[in-house]
């Protein structure tokens, strides 16, 4: 039985000040979905945008984004946020959200090669206590069927016991800035009641 958490705003979430100062937060994925949550997450916590392309770090240290999501400005003025490729500097963080992208093969069927991968890089630098929450569009069943075995499997620790894992379904429209991640309600689901805590 899962635990349906209706979300908030970040705008609402900052008004009601939830303390996150315990929070390091680790983005997988800084396309169009990771990079502009990165960066509202790191106006008011501690967040490493992590992504496996060494280009696209070096782009968005310049303040770059090919995607037109955010802007340089909006970089800059997140200030407890930083970038990187290196797995050794994302080992210290407690909750990781996965935003890889999961495209539609010439079968008509997800590609969950990076979603994978994204689970065991995560696996490798899983505590006891972590979170990890999925926000890659995914078929039902996918996150416990297939992304949480990954996680065991890499990091030795048990789901529900050593870590936890929820997911956000992506509420992102490319390019609309109306509709931004700031002013829709975001979602989290998770089988565990630490969950609500978040």
């Amino acid at each position: 039985m899962s635990i349906g958490i209706v979300g908030i705003t970040m705008h609402e979430s900052k008004l009601k000040r939830f303390s996150l100062q315990k929070t390091k937060v680790c983005v997988i994925g800084l396309g169009y979905v990771g990079l502009p949550l990165a960066v509202e997450f790191g106006k008011f916590c501690s967040v490493v945008g992590y992504d496996i392309s060494e280009i696209r770090i070096q782009q968005l240290l310049k303040g770059d984004d090919a995607t037109l999501e955010v802007n340089q400005d909006e970089i800059i003025n997140s200030e407890k946020l930083k970038f990187t490729s290196k797995l050794d500097e994302i080992s210290n963080c407690n909750v990781y959200i996965v935003t890889v992208p999961t495209p539609i093969d010439e079968n008509k069927r997800p590609d969950l090669r990076a979603l994978l991968d994204a689970s065991k890089t995560v696996g490798k630098v899983l505590k006891r206590g972590d979170t990890v929450i999925y926000e890659s569009t995914v078929y039902p069943g996918c996150t416990e069927e297939d992304c949480i075995p990954e996680l065991e499997d890499v990091s030795g620790l048990k789901y529900n016991l050593d870590f936890y894992v929820g997911y956000s379904p992506e509420r992102i429209n490319p390019g609309d800035k109306e509709h931004s991640l700031t002013t829709i309600k975001k979602l989290l689901q998770g089988l565990h009641q630490k969950l609500q805590n978040l």
